[in-house]
């Protein structure tokens, strides 16, 4: 069976999404396994040696049209997608759902974009050969919004992305660090109101932000403590994840949670929400809190002063989740298929 890989994420901003996706794809070349990579024309900044370019559309008309045309016309083929959207018209491909935050009963989406999800993953959900999905927790949330089979989902593991970090002096003394913050789910706001307490301790707050059209608006306040950073490059966001005092992280719902595992890769503390899928995929590691109580919030300030993340537990998360690993299991899982 010839495989095809849905390859609009290179025209994508790279997030957690096209990073596994980008992941996945590179581990799956370095085992010598034959795949094309099919892309919207663009400038492709990754793979461009291997990246077959269709069509004169990109984006949702590409995606919708151009790419399930070509694959109609090729035999024995499959389709891999692996960021979340897929062709509506195609049942021979595999599918990968990251999440289902926007089918929550919250305004974090423009109403396009979330009614447009709600209409096409259900959809692409019943009629592919298989779904990905990346923790036990969206497993869990896919076979209760859709009511899929359980055996027709497979969890593919994250991966961590290469952890090089910039050498220098961006931020001046000691500060907490919170990214993803153009996205309403990530919660900033609940903890720019506890700002005052950050600077009871002598730190600052660094939140870096990255807004998508997809997002609703988010206006966050200026404050003396506060360093607003915008479209970080990764070398960068990694230098600030290591020097941190800890990465908050107060989102309201996740499919994973790769900016902790960078977190706590690097050494540094967590400061998490009490989600069931952080503790699935972290244990004990982040200090958890509730980030609606300024109580719970300031005893996970002072647990942070006195933890360690064990070099013993940064290997083993590395080991758990690596993306050479997760092409395996896609591999086990295409076999099935043949």
């Amino acid at each position: 069976m010839k495989l095809v890989i849905n390859g609009r994420f290179l025209t994508q901003p790279a997030s957690g999404v096209q990073n596994f996706a980008a992941g996945i794809v590179t581990a799956l070349e370095k085992k010598g396994i034959a795949f094309e990579l099919i892309a919207p024309p663009s400038q492709h900044t990754h793979f461009h040696n291997n990246v077959k370019v269709l069509g004169p559309k990109n984006g949702f008309l590409w995606e919708q049209f151009f790419l399930p045309r070509y694959i109609k016309k090729q035999k024995n083929t499959l389709l891999l997608n692996l960021c979340n959207a897929a062709p509506l018209s195609l049942n021979n491909q595999i599918i990968t759902i990251h999440d289902l935050a926007f089918e929550q009963k919250k305004n974090w989406f423009k109403p396009a974009f979330k009614k447009w999800y709600q209409f096409m993953i259900p959809r692409i959900c019943r009629n592919s050969k298989m779904i990905f999905t990346v923790s036990g927790f969206s497993k869990k949330e896919i076979i209760r919004h859709y009511h899929i089979p359980e055996n027709k989902i497979s969890i593919i593991p994250n991966g961590l992305p290469e952890l090089k970090t910039a050498n220098g002096n961006m931020i001046r003394g000691n500060y907490f660090l919170m990214t993803g913050c153009g996205n309403p789910r990530k919660n900033a706001a609940a903890i720019i109101r506890y700002i005052n307490l950050i600077e009871q301790k002598g730190c600052k707050l660094v939140i870096l932000k990255s807004q998508k059209d997809v997002f609703a608006n988010v206006e966050l306040p200026k404050h003396r403590a506060i360093t607003y950073l915008n479209d970080v490059k990764n070398i960068d966001y990694l230098f600030l994840l290591k020097n941190a005092k800890a990465l908050i992280y107060p989102s309201l719902y996740e499919g994973f949670g790769i900016p902790i595992l960078e977190s706590l890769c690097l050494g540094t503390p967590v400061i998490a929400s009490d989600l069931e899928v952080f503790r699935e995929s972290f244990g004990d590691l982040p200090v958890y809190f509730q980030p609606e109580n300024a109580g719970s919030f300031e005893k996970a300030m002072e647990m942070i002063e006195k933890k360690e993340i064990p070099e013993a537990a940064r290997e083993q998360l590395k080991n758990n989740f690596n993306f050479d690993h997760a092409a395996s299991q896609v591999l086990k899982h295409l076999e099935t298929l043949q």
